[in-house]
């Protein structure tokens, strides 16, 4: 096992595939920001506000609709806001696919298609209702236009989330979205990538996973996002302190 404290100046990564690494890069010298988080799942493991968080100060929304994970962000981040419920175009209730026995991390969605492709391979997936929260009423009740960081990890339902809000006018410096798609691993962002450009936001790293878009106003930052998470970032997997 692996002793952080062997590692002066190095930072530990929790994202799943080094985002926090990116992140922190990009906003080092940004002081205390604020997040959303949509599709936080664990506080700890794969997340990539944790360090924001911890590190930097940050805090933010963290909006998740399994319980379990919920829970334990109401526990780790009590600073932030905590809300159970999954982000649609509609106020209510919306059917949540617990995709309990996927491959890796536990994970849900409401893409009633993700679902039965998970169905069709064996897995277990358990439905029931969760609220459904527009993500324009849940920043309307939290934050304010221009925050730092927009993160969206979904699992087939990103063109939703980005509908249900106007970008126009939060203008989020930074969007962070999952971009393939879950079983497969295809690019999954042609329905989506245009509500983006569009609005003025420039993709500047695809990491294999997730693409980061920057606002067209902000060359510093987007200067930062281009490169993917490398040795010079000083890092540690997060995995590796626990093996």
């Amino acid at each position: 096992m692996l002793n952080i404290d062997n590692y002066p100046g190095w930072t530990i990564a929790y994202g799943g595939n080094f985002e926090d690494v990116v992140l922190c890069r990009a906003f080092k010298s940004n002081g205390p920001g604020t997040y959303v988080d949509v599709g936080a799942g664990d506080p700890v493991e794969g997340s990539v506000t944790k360090n924001l968080y911890d590190l930097f100060g940050w805090t933010g929304v963290n909006v998740e609709p399994l319980n379990e994970f919920y829970q334990q962000l109401v526990e780790g981040r009590p600073n932030d806001v905590n809300i159970r419920a999954a982000v649609a175009s509609h106020e209510g209730q919306i059917t949540f696919h617990e995709v309990s026995g996927a491959p890796g991390r536990w994970l849900g969605t409401i893409n009633d298609d993700v679902a039965q492709r998970y169905r069709e391979q064996g897995t277990i997936v358990n439905d029931y209702l969760v609220p459904a929260v527009p993500l324009d009423s849940i920043l309307r009740a939290h934050v304010t236009p221009g925050f730092d960081l927009l993160k969206i990890d979904v699992e087939g339902g990103e063109a939703e989330t980005l509908a249900s809000f106007n970008l126009d006018y939060w203008k989020p410096r930074v969007v962070l979205i999952e971009a393939i798609d879950p079983l497969d691993h295809t690019d999954s962002s042609k329905p989506w990538d245009t509500f983006l450009t569009s609005a003025g936001y420039e993709l500047q790293l695809f990491d294999g996973v997730n693409h980061f878009y920057v606002r067209h106003n902000e060359p510093e930052l987007a200067n930062a996002i281009r490169v993917p998470a490398n040795v010079l970032d000083k890092f540690i997997p997060e995995i590796f302190l626990r093996i």
